[in-house]
């Protein structure tokens, strides 16, 4: 029989890579979305001679490193962000199931529950700490991908939001356990989930306008769709606490920029990014700090 620290090690060996597929993905999102390409078809291929790439050149982070670094047929340099992003969207996924997954929610607040006499907290299930970590994933991997499109002085397509928004509001309705901080507390059923994505959205939105009346018009529209994005998935708690800081430090990024320009290309979605990982990885303690409500 496995013994348990070898399942977790073998886990998250898999999770690491799954992380390192995503990352190749998005590196094909931030680049073809702005410019309007199909995400699927041609195949991915070499931007200077045009040639697929081979399946066991695509290995993330080392198809790369076998390559040396260059296209295995015009030898052309291939840029040292393509495994970047791969690894840090594989360090990412480790990371969350690390914090969440391995220490079974030990980052999180416990959600109450109202009962008749009271409230009971009870303990979240395995299923229902996989179902958080992918909901959080999904936000990081939506918020990197536009920072990263942002950081390459392209528009963020709004549709690049579509799916993760969809999955926000139908997810907090299914599965109201995908908020650990309540904005209310609501007996069972649909309801207290929906209440605590549309709260977390309403403040989202309002923190994003907040932000349209302080940024230059470039990072306007980005913003606003990432704030109500990250709002619906951690909470009108949380949008409020990030909201405050991200602006904080765009407005201190700007004057920074001022001085010194390559920093001009930090856009606030990426201060948000940063912001929402660290949240996520010290909520419990943040919520005991922070007086922001249940």
């Amino acid at each position: 029989m496995m013994n348990e620290t070898a399942f977790l090690w073998i886990s998250a060996a898999w999770v690491a890579a799954v992380g390192g597929c995503v990352g190749s993905f998005l590196n094909v999102v931030v680049y073809r979305l702005p410019a309007g390409i199909n995400l699927s078809v041609p195949p991915s291929h070499c931007p200077r001679c045009g040639h697929p790439i081979r399946w066991y050149d695509n290995v993330p982070v080392f198809g790369w490193l076998a390559l040396r670094g260059r296209c295995r047929d015009c030898h052309s340099w291939i840029p040292v962000r393509y495994p970047g992003v791969e690894a840090t969207v594989a360090a990412l996924f480790l990371l969350l199931f690390l914090v969440e997954g391995a220490s079974l929610g030990g980052n999180l607040p416990v959600r109450p529950v109202a009962v008749v006499g009271g409230l009971t907290y009870p303990e979240l299930l395995t299923s229902e700490l996989a179902t958080i970590v992918g909901w959080h994933l999904l936000m990081l991997c939506t918020l990197l991908a536009a920072s990263l499109i942002r950081y390459d002085g392209h528009d963020v397509p709004p549709r690049l939001f579509f799916f993760g928004a969809a999955v926000a509001l139908v997810g907090s309705i299914v599965w109201p356990h995908l908020h650990p901080q309540p904005a209310l507390l609501l007996a069972g059923g649909p309801t207290p989930g929906a209440v605590d994505g549309l709260a977390g959205l309403v403040v989202g939105v309002i923190f994003g306008v907040v932000g349209w009346k302080l940024f230059d018009g470039a990072s306007r529209p980005d913003f606003v769709w990432a704030s109500a994005l990250t709002g619906t998935i951690l909470g009108w708690q949380a949008s409020a606490a990030l909201g405050a800081a991200v602006l904080l430090l765009a407005l201190l990024s700007k004057g920074i920029g001022r001085l010194w320009t390559p920093w001009r290309r930090i856009a606030p979605v990426a201060w948000l990014t940063i912001a929402a990982t660290l949240w996520i990885i010290f909520w419990r303690p943040l919520t005991e700090m922070l007086p922001l409500g249940t």
